[in-house]
């Protein structure tokens, strides 16, 4: 937990109250939430499913960022049976078409392809198979 007497606790709150994208950054932020995000916005909505598609997120960070999505009111969560299910609350279905439109930016100007050249291993991977070599 943060000192919330620090400088920096203050400048980031400041910064939030008076910058629209930095709260968004600060809501929708990290490694991982973004794209769950799209992976449930697009139906892939079980725990064990998000699991398998996106391979390198461990368990414990997986279970976190649902946690926390779902404490910031972009996710509801519901228990079937022995299931869990994801679903985006009006709030993340909103954001959903600022992703689709991230996602053909990233396709049109080939950003795989520039973070290869910033030896980003898992673009570099994207790389060999967009050329089959």
């Amino acid at each position: 937990m943060r000192k919330t007497t620090s400088i920096n606790y203050r400048n980031e709150a400041e910064l939030i109250a008076h910058c629209p994208l930095a709260a968004a950054m600060k809501l929708l932020g990290g490694r991982w939430k973004l794209m769950l995000l799209w992976y449930i916005g697009h139906g892939q909505n079980r725990y064990g499913r998000l699991r398998a598609i996106i391979p390198h997120i461990s368990e414990k960070m997986l279970y976190q960022q649902l946690r926390e999505l779902e404490r910031d009111g972009l996710l509801e969560r519901r228990q079937e049976g022995t299931a869990v299910i994801y679903s985006l609350t009006a709030l993340a279905a909103s954001v959903q078409p600022t992703l689709a439109a991230l996602a053909e930016w990233s396709a049109e100007h080939r950003v795989a392809d520039r973070l290869a050249d910033y030896d980003v291993p898992a673009a570099k991977v994207a790389r060999r198979r967009a050329t089959g070599t």
